[in-house]
C-alpha cells in the first residue's frame, strides 16, 4: 500500500520547489551564457502517486518519469494541469501507451525509434509530438543517445517526419564528473543547437536544451540549459518516501 500524503506535504513541497528555483535563478544570474528563462522539470519517478496532487498544488508545472508502465494511473492521480515528460528510453512496443500519457519525449535516441513513432502518430491523426534528440555528449558507452557527430544528420531526417516536432536536445552528464568535464558535456549541446541554427534546420530550429540533474543542474544552467530535470534535490528531506518502487532503486 502506498503511503498517504502528509497533510502539510503541499506546503513542504512549495518550500522545496522555491529553494530549487532560487538556486536555478542564482546560477542563471551569474553566467552570461545562461538562458533568459529556465524551466524546472520535477522528476517524480520515485515518489508515491499520492504526492502528485500536492506537488501540483505546490506550484510544479512539469513532471518527468522514465517508466511507461503504470504511467496512466499515475497521471490520473495528479492534477490535470501538470505537463508530463517521458525522460527515459522508450521501447517500441510501449510507444502507443507513451503517446497516450506523455506530452513530450526527451529520449529520442535513434532513427528507428523516430520512424516507428512517426508511423504510430500518423495513424492517430494527432498533432506532432514534441521530442528532444538525445545526445551521448559524455561519450559513455553504457549510455543511450546519438554521438555528437551524427546528431545533425539524424535531426535532418527527423525533421522530415511531420508527426514529430524536434524542439531541442537532451543529454546526461557523467555522474560525479568534475566541473570542467560537466561544462564540456553541456557545451556540446549548445554547439549542436548553434549548428542547427546556422544550417536553418527546423522552422524554428530546435531551441530547448534539456540538461542538468540534482547533482549538476546549476552548472547546466550556467552553460545554457533551458530545462533541468531535478528529483532528489526537490524531495530529499521533505517527507518519508516509503519503500522504493518495484523494479528500481532511488
Amino acid at each position: 500500500m502506498e503511503p498517504v500524503a502528509p497533510p502539510d506535504l503541499s506546503a513542504r513541497l512549495e518550500a522545496s520547489l522555491g529553494a530549487v528555483g532560487r538556486r536555478i535563478e542564482a546560477a542563471r544570474r551569474r553566467s552570461p551564457r545562461a538562458a533568459p528563462a529556465v524551466r524546472l522539470l520535477v522528476v517524480t519517478k520515485t515518489i508515491p502517486a499520492a504526492w502528485l496532487d500536492p506537488l501540483g498544488r505546490a506550484g510544479a508545472m512539469d513532471v518527468g518519469e522514465n517508466r511507461v508502465t503504470g504511467a496512466p494511473a499515475r497521471r490520473r492521480a495528479g492534477p490535470a494541469a501538470l505537463r508530463w515528460h517521458l525522460i527515459g528510453h522508450l521501447q517500441r512496443n510501449k510507444a502507443d501507451l507513451a503517446l497516450d500519457v506523455f506530452d513530450e519525449f526527451h529520449a529520442l535516441d535513434s532513427l528507428r525509434l523516430a520512424a516507428h513513432l512517426a508511423g504510430r502518430l500518423a495513424a492517430r491523426a494527432r498533432a506532432p509530438w514534441p521530442v528532444y534528440v538525445q545526445v551521448n555528449a559524455s561519450g559513455e558507452p553504457q549510455k543511450g543517445g546519438l554521438g555528437p557527430s551524427e546528431t545533425i544528420e539524424v535531426l535532418r531526417e527527423v525533421l522530415a517526419m511531420p508527426a514529430l516536432l524536434p524542439v531541442g536536445f537532451m543529454t546526461l552528464a557523467r555522474h560525479g564528473a568534475p566541473d570542467a568535464e560537466l561544462r564540456r558535456t553541456f557545451r556540446t549541446l549548445v554547439d549542436l543547437r548553434a549548428e542547427a541554427r546556422r544550417l536553418g534546420l527546423g522552422d524554428p530550429p530546435p531551441a530547448e536544451l534539456s540538461m542538468g540533474m540534482s547533482d549538476d543542474f546549476e552548472v547546466a544552467v550556467e552553460e545554457g540549459a533551458t530545462i533541468v530535470r531535478v528529483g532528489r534535490a526537490v524531495f530529499e528531506g521533505v517527507a518519508p518516501l516509503g519503500p522504493p518502487p518495484p523494479g528500481g532503486a532511488r
